[in-house]
């Protein structure tokens, strides 16, 4: 996967299948293409971060605007543990 500024992510599609609903699952042959996003290479990070298991990132140290990409995206691709602390911080 590409961020729309040109950064490439090499996320395990096993996680993605697992943990998202807007992502194909493993069952879809995809043939090593790169898959264009338009989100920031910034809230890719973040946002991929829910999908493996390890310490979530700290949200409160986010600019509102970065927050609210970051919701956004989450909603997007219907990462659900992103999206509901998301919610917890925009209130």
């Amino acid at each position: 996967m590409s961020s729309c500024d040109g950064v490439l992510f090499k996320v395990h599609r096993k996680n993605l299948e697992m943990h998202t609903e807007g992502f194909p699952g493993a069952d879809v042959p995809v043939h090593d293409e790169i898959v264009p996003l338009a989100e920031t290479a910034t809230t890719l990070e973040l946002l991929f971060q829910y999908m493996y298991r390890q310490r979530q990132p700290d949200l409160s140290r986010l600019r509102p605007q970065e927050l609210a990409k970051l919701a956004e995206a989450a909603e997007k691709y219907q990462v659900y543990s992103a999206m509901e602390v998301c919610k917890l911080r925009m209130q």
